[in-house]
């Protein structure tokens, strides 16, 4: 089989894999699947510094294997999908953004990440989310998309689109037709939209219609079944990719899967089968990911179909061309010199974080003053769905509250906390000034929001910290509520701020 037509299937392949450096099994990988790039997890990162070295040897390598320039890229949404560690600033989640009611947080959020991420040598991000959250009960999208307003998604998924573009990254808005109004984790299982092409148009495909109008660059597919169009999922229906999104909507840019390794599509497919279906639908690049033999045996069952005329070489080509033209527009080749990390940036993080904060206090109580003898009570949530990577932030918010309230008493309450500790909890608040409870995601978790009942039948008032879903306001009967739309750093102190201040005009009330 010809060099050429391994050099033409490769490029519409896209690796993961293990680790923070190049090593000799990465090399062969690229060598063998001749793809066109790699995605990048929190494994594969440590510090600005290493991910600086790792692309740069990413792009020597690809150089030396006579490839193009590797679009390199990232899951980095900013709130709670976040691959980059400290001391990489994470803008506040994008309900958060929208929360604001400014787009142009979202654009600003936007330029914080690619400028990051360009300087770091990664090219392409897997953001902005589109997805219209409508359903409280969706277990992966919720904070992660800019809300449940179609119009006011639209309008911060564009200046959204713009902050990329200035800062030299390619954006990927996603997960088209719309993961908005699911109910179940396409991580898991495999999600029905029941809707009809009416309702699609007027809500789900309307942000995606802005985008496109805006020149979005790239776009991810949803491992979503739209029964009015078809019975297969989107990542695999012609109708959906070639039917809807090129001819009905005329989109031209790039196309990607979603990882083939979800359970939506691992559970009725293998991965070569699943990125031939893919293919033949209209998808430009698959993400298998997986180990290297998985990745491998992907790259030669889509060799080894156009080879037998099973996959038309018109779309290969059409891939190609498309590749050619994103790594023109956005001068892709080996990152700038590292430069030390802008404390600006992070200024601005927290300037969106303070905006996009929703402060409910019908009471007055807040702030809070310094010697108050606050009880914290806070329920930890590590990771809730498989969009995030694992991360505590009990001792960050621990170290701002004991900061601002020296006579606080902090109990943590992890996930996996024995029936005892949520007991404790309830003792140690009986004897309290003021009671504070941070939530994650009680609306899902029966046992938190339990706990909040039991605590606002104690004499303190309660301030309740909806730290991940704003929808856990709903099941308290708290005193005075704060929500801030995911827990990364900015969020936390942006919300401390708010306990110990009296300038409200940094948050939103309602």
């Amino acid at each position: 089989m010809s060099n050429d037509m391994r050099d033409l299937v490769g490029q519409s392949l896209m690796l993961s894999f293990d680790g923070p450096v190049l090593t000799p099994a990465l090399a062969a990988l690229l060598e063998r699947t001749r793809a066109c790039g790699v995605i990048l997890f929190a494994r594969n990162i440590v510090s600005p510094a290493q991910l600086h070295t790792l692309c740069a040897s990413l792009q020597a390598q690809a150089a030396a294997l006579g490839l193009p320039p590797l679009l390199i890229a990232i899951d980095q949404e900013g709130g709670t999908v976040s691959r980059l560690p400290a001391p990489f600033v994470v803008p506040p989640s994008p309900q958060a953004q929208a929360a604001s009611g400014d787009p142009g947080a979202a654009y600003e959020a936007a330029r914080i990440t690619a400028l990051q991420l360009r300087a770091h040598g990664v090219n392409l991000n897997f953001a902005p989310t589109l997805d219209v959250s409508l359903n409280p009960s969706n277990p992966v999208i919720g904070i992660r998309g800019f809300g449940p307003d179609a119009a006011l998604v639209s309008r911060c998924g564009v200046a959204a689109l713009r902050g990329y573009r200035e800062a030299g990254v390619i954006a990927t808005v996603k997960h088209f037709p719309g993961h908005g109004d699911t109910a179940i984790d396409s991580h898991l299982g495999l999600p029905v939209v029941a809707h009809g092409l009416e309702r699609l148009e007027q809500v789900e495909l309307a942000p995606f219609h802005a985008a496109f109008a805006a020149g979005a660059p790239a776009l991810m597919v949803a491992h979503v079944v739209f029964s009015a169009l078809d019975a297969r999922p989107a990542t695999l229906s012609p109708a959906v990719l070639r039917g809807l999104l090129r001819e009905r909507m005329g989109y031209d840019g790039l196309v990607f899967t979603d990882a083939l390794d979800m359970g939506a599509i691992a559970e009725r497919y293998g991965a070569p089968e699943a990125a031939l279906l893919a293919k033949a639908a209209g998808a430009d690049i698959v993400l298998p990911l997986g180990d290297d033999a998985g990745q491998i045996a992907v790259a030669e069952a889509l060799l080894a179909a156009l080879a037998a005329g099973q996959l038309a070489a018109a779309d290969f080509v059409a891939t190609r061309r498309r590749l050619e033209r994103l790594r023109a527009d956005y001068q892709l080749d080996l990152p700038p010199p590292l430069t030390p990390r802008a404390p600006a940036l992070e200024h601005a993080a927290l300037a969106l974080a303070r905006r996009g904060l929703t402060r409910r206090d019908p009471r007055g109580l807040l702030p809070l003053p310094a010697n108050t003898r606050l009880v914290v009570i806070d329920c930890l949530l590590p990771r809730f769905n498989n969009a995030e990577d694992a991360a505590s932030r009990s001792e960050l918010l621990q170290g701002l509250l004991a900061e601002a309230f020296p006579a606080a008493r902090y109990h943590a309450l992890p996930p996996d906390a024995p029936e005892s500790a949520w007991t404790e909890a309830v003792t140690l608040a009986a004897d309290a000034e003021t009671v504070l409870l941070i939530t994650r995601n009680a609306c899902f978790i029966e046992r938190q929001a339990r706990l909040g009942t039991e605590l606002a039948a104690q004499a303190a008032p309660l301030i309740h910290l909806a730290a991940r879903s704003p929808h856990d306001v709903e099941h308290l009967p708290a005193a005075a509520a704060l929500q801030c739309y995911g827990d990364p750093p900015v969020s936390l102190r942006a919300a401390v701020e708010a306990l110990t201040t009296d300038d409200r005009r940094p948050t939103t009330d309602a």
